[in-house]
């Protein structure tokens, strides 16, 4: 089976594992609220995968790569 999904779908803002919520990074690094905060403009919108547990831009990308369901239920894939 040939994967079509595109380049540009497949980056990390795209992916099940990746998580860029600011209250989600707050709780992830503890003590993040004291320096400035998780909706710090600086993150952009980076986040965490939580498959590799790696902090990332939202433009990278894997080979481990997966939609979210909603994404496969909805014949996406």
């Amino acid at each position: 089976m040939r994967d079509e999904t595109p380049q540009a779908q497949r980056q990390c803002r795209e992916c099940r594992h990746f998580r860029n919520d600011a209250k989600y990074l707050e709780t992830a690094f503890m003590g993040l609220t004291s320096l400035s905060s998780g909706y710090g403009s600086v993150r952009s919108d980076d986040g965490i995968c939580v498959r590799h547990d790696r902090y990332l831009s939202a433009r990278s990308s894997c080979p481990d790569f997966s939609l979210p369901a909603a994404h496969v239920d909805a014949g996406e894939i």
